[in-house]
């Protein structure tokens, strides 16, 4: 049983491993995305001025300069960010197409992106694509998710094989062979990393694996088709009313993201958090839906009211990023990340190490 399960876990650290650590280092560049882009790209990103959230302008008035400024686009989302030194994104998109483009705005002022640049594009959105999908869409996706789950298999395996490790955990033997220290470091980023490396393999598996379903059973045999675009200037003031709509519907209600209406759907769907959540909450638990029309509620969802398994799935946004603590737990899901890439790296070079050595010697001459 024992040499059985080990081969298996070394045939799936062998065909998982150039994936596993393209998913690791992605991953750990990802945590730090917002810093990254601040950095490279600040005449875009950062605000002209600090300000508190009162000086904001009115979201009516943040379209309506998006809208007249860019008279090809029409808007397709807007996400807030409620730290004053950054920038909100507007998510519009050209008409008559159906890729998106990412536009930063400056709530204060109303100052904007010089273009509209394709979401796919940005550094973030490149670096999504590759971490989510391998820049192959649904299909991708699924290829992803199964990756993620056979990373759950070798941390599981990974602990019963080597439970008698826990005795020198951190042993390194350098003076010894290149493959007793490369099974030394192996087995000590694996034990190290295992509690992260449990939460980043399920939390993305899950939702990979989750979107996946949700594409073949509520859209099997549908015919793909753009969205139309929705006139928004006979809804500006409903626009402008959004916050206070959400307000009066959860009290305390952080309002973060907005998915405008198309013609297929007329809707205003607001993400955001209840007051008072804690790390462990994702910024988007909490729903409104607001047709254009009527400007009524038609549903609404606070978290602190959803069911456990709801709650739960909200808390794996925060787990997966490790953003619920700060620049510490950043900087640890950061490193842990990258233990994918060495475990690939020093699992192959122990796989490789054995085989030489099992190799006749009759080759030679």
């Amino acid at each position: 049983m024992h040499k059985q399960l080990w081969k298996l876990h070394s045939w799936t650290g062998l065909i998982c491993g150039l994936a596993l650590l393209v998913i690791g280092l992605t991953g750990s560049i990802l945590v730090f995305h917002q810093e990254i882009t601040n950095t490279l790209y600040p005449q875009s990103t950062l605000n002209d001025n600090y300000s508190s959230k009162e000086d904001r302008l009115p979201l009516s008035q943040l379209t309506e300069i998006v809208e007249n400024r860019f008279p090809d686009f029409w808007i397709r989302g807007w996400l807030f960010n409620h730290d004053p030194s950054n920038r909100d994104s507007a998510y519009v998109m050209k008409r008559g197409d159906d890729e998106w483009h990412l536009l930063y705005v400056d709530p204060y002022n109303g100052n904007v992106s010089e273009q509209p640049v394709p979401t796919n594009e940005t550094l973030y959105g490149w670096f999504i694509d590759l971490h989510y999908t391998f820049f192959a869409d649904h299909i991708g996706m699924g290829i992803v998710g199964i990756f993620a789950l056979g990373f759950l298999f070798l941390s599981f395996t990974g602990i019963y094989l080597h439970r008698p490790f826990f005795k020198n955990l951190f042993r390194l033997r350098w003076g010894k062979s290149a493959r007793i220290f490369c099974s030394d470091l192996h087995k000590a980023i694996g034990i190290g990393t295992v509690p992260v490396n449990f939460l980043l393999g399920l939390t993305g598996a899950y939702w990979n694996i989750a979107h996946l379903a949700h594409e073949l059973i509520e859209h099997a045999g549908e015919e793909e088709h753009h969205a139309i675009e929705f006139e928004y200037s006979p809804y500006r003031e409903q626009i402008g009313k959004l916050h206070s709509i959400a307000e009066e519907t959860i009290p305390g209600y952080s309002l973060n993201y907005i998915y405008f209406p198309t013609k297929e759907e007329p809707i205003f769907y607001l993400y955001g958090q209840h007051e008072g959540a804690g790390v462990f909450r994702s910024l988007y638990g909490s729903h409104i839906w607001v047709p254009a029309d009527s400007g009524e509620v038609t549903y609404s969802l606070d978290l602190r009211n959803a069911g456990l398994w709801a709650q739960i799935v909200d808390a794996f946004e925060p787990l997966h990023f490790g953003n619920f603590g700060g620049l510490l737990t950043k900087v640890l899901w950061c490193i842990a990340g990258l233990s994918p890439a060495a475990l690939s790296i020093s699992g192959t070079l122990i796989w490789w190490k054995r085989r030489r050595r099992k190799t006749p010697s009759a080759l030679k001459v």
